[in-house]
């Protein structure tokens, strides 16, 4: 039960508080049916109902209404407090985990995750306190029944388990097919995604344009199929509490007063009853749907924290200063080898093992062609890939995972899918003539604006979104730079501007620079280059002598 999970009360007083609330709505309803039962007799003995009766009545419903107010919003904010706990311990796992498993988790997942499945239970859980109450109410009514005839509760009790039990059992079948429609959700969303992100080559090819029409209605129809055989089950499940209310009538007018000398007025009471318990039992087979589909969600958010948790860097989010490592030398890349591996752990590309070096102030180019492992190299050089094998030195002293994230601080990159915001999370304090003086040299002051510590937009081009974030990575002021094909979206002035202007500016202010880069017209403007073919790493020194590998 992942909603007990999720609604698991440390505090043994919040529980008893609930409970004894809960209880009050149930007893305020039992209150009122007994009321009315004696307010019918009265009647229909031709004698007045009285104030005193009256008043009991008035009361009874004061008790059952605000109890049942109370409790409503108490679960709901019990509810939503552990909601948003969940959604933050989500979150923290998240910018806390590496990110290899984040990559094979996918964007897509996580988003759809925390953001749709956890709302299932948000928006239809007071649907499932009111049900939690109606069954209380009917174990209410049950006492209330044996009150009025032992051998009445027996069989009423016993009609009711029994009816409860075959609910209980046939409901499995709905959860079961709703785990199917998930899937195939996820089956039919794939497929909408290849009309929206592959719009432009569909638009292009017409016959791939109907072949994807065609497998997105295949996948529809079979969403249809599942979907219909949900309301089946559904419909079952609904008619099955009215008849359980016709059955349980019955039982009440052709057997119970088999149990009496003679047909009394017990009987008119008991039939009272067991009409009022067709809310409660309505309630409870209406909410059966609701809950699977709650508690479904709630598996899958819980099935997530469990693969963010294999993820999951057991260290402090917070930067661990270093001034050994803020004053470095030298790093040495030694042994290190690293392979892509699927979620069932079978490796698809490997590179390494690589013996390189970085050394403060220079400028080094690493070359390729595509999936040569580059970007691959940046993220093991910045440590969010952790190598397979090999260690890191900074001046002879070896990286640990107690130092990796005071490592990683030493770092600002620009990747090829890098991410923008227009907030300068971070280093909100930053002088604004400083942003404004980085603005005039990227060119964009007719494009961008700064104030009140973000950016005014960032509908640009692309290439003018990539000298938004050099902006945000000069201001960052970080010890070494790590560039992916930074230049390859920028016109001219801006390609000579980054390598003969912002590149030696680095070096001069002891900035080591690490860009991957296709202009071979620049080159010679390195200390070293740095060649990648299949995952091997190739050295060119500066001398630009034979090539040694490495």
């Amino acid at each position: 039960m992942y909603i007990l999970r999720l609604l698991h009360i440390e505090s043994l007083d919040v529980l008893r508080d609930g409970i004894l609330i809960t209880c009050l709505a149930g007893l305020g309803n039992v209150a009122l049916i007994g009321l009315i039962n004696a307010a019918a007799e009265q009647v229909a003995f031709g004698r007045p109902v009285g104030v005193r009766m009256a008043a009991m009545y008035l009361i009874a419903f004061g008790i059952f209404y605000v109890a049942d107010r109370v409790s409503l919003r108490e679960a709901n904010r019990l509810l939503q407090r552990r909601l948003a706990d969940l959604r933050l311990r989500i979150a923290d796992k998240i910018r806390r985990a590496e990110l290899r498993p984040l990559e094979l988790l996918g964007r897509g997942e996580i988003y759809a995750t925390v953001a749709q499945e956890a709302n299932h239970l948000s928006q239809n859980f007071p649907l499932l306190v009111s049900a939690a109450q109606s069954l209380f109410l009917l174990g209410f009514c049950l006492l209330y029944i044996a009150t009025l005839s032992q051998i009445s509760f027996l069989v009423v009790f016993s009609v009711t388990a029994v009816g409860l039990v075959v609910f209980w059992f046939r409901r499995r079948t709905l959860r079961n097919a709703m785990v199917a429609v998930h899937a195939q959700e996820t089956t039919m969303l794939d497929s909408l995604t290849h009309f929206t992100q592959g719009f432009q080559e569909i638009r292009l090819n017409a016959n791939k344009n109907d072949a994807l029409q065609r497998r997105f209605i295949e996948v529809v129809d079979d969403l249809e199929a599942k979907v219909v055989g949900i309301g089946r089950v559904w419909v079952v499940l609904l008619l099955f509490s009215n008849a359980f209310l016709y059955f349980l009538v019955g039982v009440v007018i052709f057997v119970l007063p088999m149990f009496f000398s003679g047909y009394t007025d017990v009987i008119y009471k008991i039939v009272a009853v067991a009409i009022f318990c067709v809310g409660p039992v309505t309630a409870v087979t209406s909410a059966a749907p609701l809950f699977d589909k709650a508690n479904v969600g709630l598996e899958h958010v819980y099935r997530l924290e469990q693969q963010l948790d294999q993820g999951t860097i057991a260290t402090t989010s917070e930067p661990m200063p270093n001034a050994q490592f803020r004053t470095f030398s030298k790093i040495v890349f030694d042994h290190i080898a690293f392979s892509y591996r699927n979620s069932a752990g079978q490796g698809s590309f490997t590179v390494g093992p690589w013996n390189f070096a970085l050394n403060r102030g220079e400028i080094v180019f690493l070359i390729g062609g595509n999936g040569s492992g580059k970007s691959t190299a940046l993220k093991l050089i910045c440590g969010l890939y952790q190598a397979d094998a090999g260690h890191i030195l900074i001046d002879d002293v070896e990286v640990t995972s107690d130092g990796r994230q005071a490592y990683r601080e030493l770092f600002s990159c620009i990747f090829a899918d890098f991410h923008l915001s227009n907030h300068l999370y971070g280093i909100e304090t930053i002088d604004a003539l400083k942003v404004q003086s980085l603005i005039e040299r990227m060119e964009l002051v007719d494009k961008v604006s700064y104030a009140d510590g973000q950016f005014s937009t960032q509908a640009l081009s692309t290439g003018q979104r990539k000298r938004l974030a050099m902006i945000v990575s000069l201001l960052e002021d970080r010890d070494i730079y790590l560039f992916d094909e930074w230049a390859a979206d920028q016109d001219a002035h801006f390609r000579e501007l980054f390598y003969t202007s912002l590149l030696p500016e680095m070096k001069r202010l002891g900035k080591t620079v690490v860009a991957v880069t296709h202009d071979d017209r620049y080159w010679h403007l390195s200390d070293r280059r740095i060649t990648l073919d299949l995952g091997d790493m190739i050295a060119i020194p500066a001398d630009h002598a034979s090539p040694v590998r490495v």
